[in-house]
Parts: structure tokens; C-alpha cells; sequence
């Protein structure tokens, strides 16, 4: 289990990452309060995840460096490399809605 959670860690962040994101909309929309403070709620938790999504990415990268002469492991870390950085990709252009002027 360990292995697919670390191999899809990436697309898991930015399935959290949208869903976060929907949820603080529809509180702001409810609230109406301070559209500025619920940006940078966003923001701050967009910014969250792109760490999350650039550790899994560096985590790949630096085991992988260690000499390994399994398949398995090698696949498992290109795997967790590539999907970290496509959800960090995808945690960027969700992130963008946020940054358009109201």
C-alpha cells in the first residue's frame, strides 16, 4: 500500500488541493465577509501543497540516486516523480483563479 501511496502521492495532493480549494470557495461565497482574506487563505494553502507536491517530487529524486537493482523500486520512483510533478502542474493552474482580478 505504501508503494501506490507514494507512487500517486503527487495526484493525491492535487486531488486535495481541489477539493480544498472548492470547499474555502463555497465557505467565502456563504461568509461574504473579506474576499482578501479568503484569498489568502487559498493562496496560503495552494502554496501548502506545491511544497508537498515538490517534496514528494525530491524524495523520488534523491532515492533514486541510491543504487537499487529492483524494477519495482525503480518504477515506483519515476512513477512518484512524474505524478508529482503533473499534480504540482495542476496545484499551479488551480492556483491561477486566485490570482485573477475579481
Amino acid at each position: 500500500m505504501r508503494f501506490w501511496a507514494l507512487a500517486t502521492g503527487g495526484l493525491l495532493v492535487w486531488a486535495a488541493h481541489f477539493l480544498g480549494l472548492y470547499l474555502l470557495a463555497s465557505v467565502a461565497d456563504v461568509a461574504r465577509d473579506d474576499a482578501g482574506a479568503w484569498r489568502g487563505a487559498g493562496l496560503a494553502f495552494s502554496l501548502a501543497c506545491l511544497v508537498v507536491a515538490a517534496g514528494l517530487g525530491l524524495n523520488a529524486f534523491i532515492r533514486s540516486r541510491a543504487r537499487s537493482d529492483d524494477a519495482t523500486h525503480g518504477f515506483g520512483l519515476a512513477l512518484q516523480a512524474g505524478a508529482a510533478v503533473i499534480g504540482g502542474i495542476g496545484v499551479v493552474f488551480q492556483t491561477m483563479v486566485l490570482l485573477a482580478p475579481a
